[in-house]
């Protein structure tokens, strides 16, 4: 505030003052015999408003300078807080700084580190599948244990070193040099080693081993993810007791050639047996098959094959197969359809106690031997049609709905036990014609 406007203020009181106190003056003249009281009543009046209009002059004066500190308190506050944000904007910016340097140099280090092990990685796979071509079976051990270890310990690696692997197996036999069968024996049991579920499984394993030959192949407990066995051929005991299929299966085409067993294993997708030849015993016993199954043109040796107790949740064909030994489908559980059309049953067959869900085919099929279907349950239609039962057959005498048997035949010396619903009429003296009842 100019000086000028302060004094001019005060200037302003003492006149108003003065004015004040000449009017009072004026009056006190016109009072009479009280005209010297009243004069000095009006100079006290005068002082008066001079003293009150200075003090409001004064406390204006003061009210303006309590409002500057205010203002300069609130602006020395806005400074400072702009202050403290500035400081703060830069010590965040050193900071992220700092630390994008620092994520850089642990980028460049973790890129130098990843380079280093994939060219040492890179070093060990390549040396070790070269001691594969060895002539010298610890050489190709030491590579085949090289591989494995290496895989163990990088994921990254896993895949290709059961490709690797199986390739190996699918190999044709080297007979020329020694101990070939303990080398292949030892792919296998690393192959099997890591499709089992255990700390040491590696998941989603892919194995292609179409074509491989394959000894004393022993897979029980395996979870298989994705496995190919199309023309294998299995040699020595085959064993996939209590394994579980949850991939791609595919068996069509193989060869076994030693007993097979496969108790209670349990098959989570369709499944192909096409075309499999079964050389000696054959078990799926207790076996749980999910999805469809196919064994059609399958030829199963002069041992014996089971189904019992396996259950089939949905389609299952074994059209033109042949059994050559004794087969049983006892207490077996066909939940959906079961084709056995064209197929050849040989020393003797069992379906006692088996349950059909859906639609059960026989048409066309020939039991050389004796075949019981007694205490079988048929849900839905049951075909018969042209079913030669040379050795004979037994039913529970209880009628079986839906079924036909027209043009089925029987030797005509054998035993026959039929369903109620059926009757059987001359043909020859070799032959007995089988025919629902009229």
């Amino acid at each position: 505030m100019p000086w000028w406007l302060v004094v001019g203020g005060f200037v302003l009181a003492i006149a108003f003052g003065l004015v004040v106190a000449w009017w009072l003056w004026n009056i006190a003249e016109a009072g009479g015999p009280s005209r010297a009281a009243l004069r000095i009543d009006a100079i006290r009046t005068g002082l008066t408003v001079v003293a009150g209009a200075g003090g409001a002059v004064g406390l204006l004066l003061v009210g303006r300078r309590q409002w500057l500190n205010e203002r300069a308190q609130q602006h020395r506050e806005q400074v400072d807080a702009i202050a403290r944000a500035h400081q703060e904007r830069v010590q965040a910016h050193v900071e992220a700084a700092a630390a994008a340097d620092q994520a850089a140099r642990d980028r460049a280090t973790a890129i130098s580190e990843y380079d280093a092990t994939e060219r040492r990685v890179t070093d060990l796979f390549a040396k070790a599948v070269e001691h594969l071509g060895s002539d010298d079976a610890p050489v190709r051990l030491g590579g085949i244990y090289a591989l494995e270890r290496l895989a163990h310990n990088n994921e990254r690696y896993r895949h290709v070193t059961a490709d690797v692997l199986c390739a190996y197996l699918r190999m044709p036999v080297r007979r020329e040099v020694s101990d070939e069968e303990h080398v292949r024996l030892a792919i296998q049991r690393i192959l099997t080693r890591r499709t089992r579920s255990g700390p040491d499984s590696w998941a989603d394993l892919r194995l292609d081993l179409a074509g491989a030959k394959l000894d004393g192949f022993d897979a029980s407990g395996c979870d298989f993810s994705d496995v190919d066995f199309t023309g294998a051929t299995f040699s020595g005991v085959t064993a996939f007791d209590d394994s579980e299929f949850h991939g791609e299966t595919r068996f069509g085409g193989a060869m076994f050639l030693g007993d097979v067993s496969l108790r209670r294993t349990r098959w989570h997708v369709p499944t192909d047996f096409s075309a499999a030849a079964w050389h000696c015993t054959v078990s799926f016993e207790e076996s749980v098959f999910e999805q469809h199954v196919r064994f059609d043109r399958s030829s199963f040796g002069d041992q014996r094959i089971s189904f019992r107790e396996s259950i089939f949740r949905r389609t299952v064909t074994f059209d033109h197969s042949r059994f050559a030994g004794e087969s049983t489908f006892g207490r077996a559980c066909f939940e959906s359809n079961a084709s056995f059309e064209h197929a050849e049953f040989g020393t003797a067959a069992s379906f006692r106690g088996s349950a059909f869900g859906g639609i059960a085919m026989f048409r066309r099929s020939v039991f050389t031997g004796p075949v019981d279907f007694s205490d079988a349950q048929f849900g839905e239609h049951a075909s018969f049609d042209r079913v030669d039962f040379v050795g004979g057959v037994s039913f529970s005498p209880v009628p079986i709905e839906r079924t036909s048997a027209v043009r089925a035949r029987a030797g005509a010396h054998s035993i026959r036990q039929l369903p109620t619903t059926w009757a059987e009429y001359a043909i020859d003296d070799r032959w007995v014609g089988l025919a629902p009842n009229a």
